[in-house]
């Protein structure tokens, strides 16, 4: 017969089973307060990295009340249901979750909100309140710029084609911001990478590029994709060799407001009443009258006379002029064909060109060659469709603004300033050279960001205390 244990070895077990319970217990409690600590903590930079998007939230709210604004919405209306004060609008936008049992706030105030008076500036506070542990805080300054007309190179409502070899790219004619010296002209070597393209469209293919089409800038679209076949190339000074559309070059981003043109009403005006088709100067000695409230030279075309130049004839631009051909709409306005130029004199003749016709460039012809692209503007004013054609090794210097035109471009032909129209179609080693220097010429289209920083210091925070107490 098996002996049994003594009750002093049972009580030893019973003990030591105890103590294993309790070390077994008190691992299970810290294992869960650690897990439990992890989670919080996981949670907690989770609802940090959340503060960010609800900052960015109020910041897109802000900027959607400037894009309105600058279609000509009153500021009063684009601005509704914002508190504004003097330069400043303000707003708390609530009734965020960004996980279960945290709310999330957001304030914004704007300096500046008309866009006049000074450089607007919009700062969000986001504030994220946990179930448990203090609140979460995040500030986002962002500083804007008013966005020129021509602020990026060539931009349409409806779509841009680059097929055969056509390209864009940019350069600065004035770099040192000095219109007293010489301009810079084209050349590869000071080719710069912001040969932007950009489609409001959101529409998938809004941007198509085949067969060699390069942009060395980037391809902005209002949502949708682009569409890429033959070798094209997207890229910027800084890109891979390889692959040859750089991801990164592409955006789908893109807004752009059309501003409506007002076609000047002068005074004193010179009036054209048949087709100009010999050689003149612009203003032509003293029979040409000067409109002394602005000193522009102003000729308006009457119904039925055009420009139609060819054979060597030209154009010469001696003086502050404005062409109107305002009575040309669904016929042609101007053509020029066989080496017919238009020529600038000294280096002050300006010429501004507002007309709702079409415009018609063939074989050989320079307008303002070699010039500063900001002496030649050109508005196409129809409000439905006009078109504008430069083919067969035609130079263009100036920019365009004709948000209602289809504009196309081929055969060896060069547009150097920046384009703004409907639809674009470049074919046939067709080039465009955005000159840089046009940023900030011809009024505005809006704002744009110029900086974006993250307060995270005390001394930034406390900057915008007081604004923000509200």
């Amino acid at each position: 017969m098996k002996p049994r244990p003594s009750p002093r070895n049972r009580g030893s077990v019973l003990i030591v089973a105890l103590i294993l319970s309790a070390l077994i217990s008190i691992s299970l409690v810290s294992y869960y307060q650690m897990a439990a600590t992890a989670l919080k903590g996981a949670n907690r930079s989770f609802l940090s990295l959340s503060n960010v998007d609800l900052a960015e939230v109020g910041i897109e709210r802000a900027m959607a009340a400037f894009y309105t604004q600058s279609t000509g919405v009153a500021s009063a209306t684009a601005w509704s249901g914002w508190t504004l004060s003097g330069t400043t609008a303000t707003r708390t936008f609530t009734g965020f979750t960004p996980s279960p049992n945290a709310t999330g706030v957001v304030r914004v105030y704007v300096n500046y909100y008309t866009n006049t008076g000074g450089t607007p500036l919009i700062v969000a506070k986001s504030t994220i309140t946990p179930p448990d542990g203090p609140a979460l805080s995040k500030f986002v300054e962002v500083t804007l710029r008013s966005r020129g007309l021509f602020g990026i190179g060539m931009v349409a409502r409806s779509t841009v084609r680059m097929n055969s070899n056509a390209r864009s790219d940019s350069w600065n004619s004035d770099p040192d911001n000095n219109s007293a010296t010489a301009a810079v002209a084209y050349s590869t070597g000071v080719k710069r990478d912001n040969g932007n393209v950009g489609v409001v469209s959101a529409t998938n293919g809004a941007i198509t590029m085949a067969s060699n089409a390069e942009i060395y800038g980037t391809a902005n679209t209002g949502g949708g994709t682009v569409s890429t076949s033959g070798n094209v190339r997207i890229y910027s000074s800084t890109s891979p060799s390889n692959p040859k559309v750089d991801p990164s070059r592409i955006r789908r981003d893109f807004s752009y407001t059309f501003p409506a043109i007002t076609v000047p009403s002068p005074t004193v005006v010179n009036y054209i009443t048949s087709s100009v088709t010999t050689p003149r100067t612009f203003p032509n000695g003293s029979t040409d009258q000067l409109n002394t409230a602005d000193g522009k030279y102003y000729f308006v075309f009457g119904s039925g006379s055009a420009i139609n130049m060819d054979s060597n004839k030209n154009l010469t631009i001696n003086g502050p002029v404005v062409w109107v051909l305002e009575n040309h709409s669904g016929v042609t306005a101007i053509h020029t064909s066989s080496n017919a130029d238009v020529i600038f004199s000294g280096t002050t003749s300006t010429l501004e060109l507002y007309t709702n016709g079409n415009i018609s460039l063939d074989s050989n012809n320079d307008l303002n060659a070699g010039g500063q692209p900001n002496r030649f503007l050109t508005y196409g004013t129809n409000p439905t469709s006009q078109t504008f054609t430069l083919s067969s090794n035609v130079n263009w210097y100036g920019p365009i603004y004709a948000p209602n035109m289809s504009f196309q471009i081929d055969s060896n032909c060069s547009l150097f300033g920046s384009v703004i129209a409907n639809t674009i179609q470049m074919d046939s080693n067709s080039v465009f050279h955005y000159d840089e220097q046009l940023a900030n010429l011809g009024g505005s289209s809006g704002v744009a960001v110029a900086k974006w920083r993250e307060l995270q210091s005390a001394t930034e925070r406390a900057a915008y205390a007081s604004v923000l107490n509200f």
